[in-house]
């Protein structure tokens, strides 16, 4: 099981990002919660990031009191759908290559080797 504030925290330290949750197409489901025995519901997640919202492909086992119930690789389904939001932003993009000379290591890299006569101390 995982707790909406414990999946919150995790999209939030992937993205930078503060999601909500809702739920689609939710229905009584057939599984109990592992923690009180009450039937759960299945259900879609919806995360909102800012003004976007995400529909995650998984259909989720839910308890209303205990959070959420992941079968095999649900939640990383849940993730690869947010990884790229926010400040994860660059997570599983082919970046440009920086433009200018293959040895050029950018503008700091020639200040520190100018002042210093290498790439050690001043």
């Amino acid at each position: 099981m995982v707790e909406l504030d414990d999946l919150a925290t995790a999209i939030n330290d992937m993205t930078s990002l503060s999601p909500s949750f809702e739920w689609k197409d939710e229905h009584p489901g057939t599984r109990p919660c592992p923690q009180c025995r009450a039937m759960m519901t299945t259900c879609k997640l919806l995360v909102r990031l800012d003004d976007s919202t995400e529909h995650p492909k998984p259909v989720l086992d839910r308890c209303a009191t205990h959070g959420l119930w992941f079968d095999h690789e649900e939640l990383a389904m849940v993730f690869e759908k947010i990884a790229t939001k926010g400040f994860g932003g660059a997570i599983g993009r082919k970046t440009k290559p920086r433009e200018g000379a293959a040895g050029d290591q950018g503008r700091w890299s020639a200040v520190f080797r100018n002042r210093s006569g290498g790439w050690g101390g001043w």
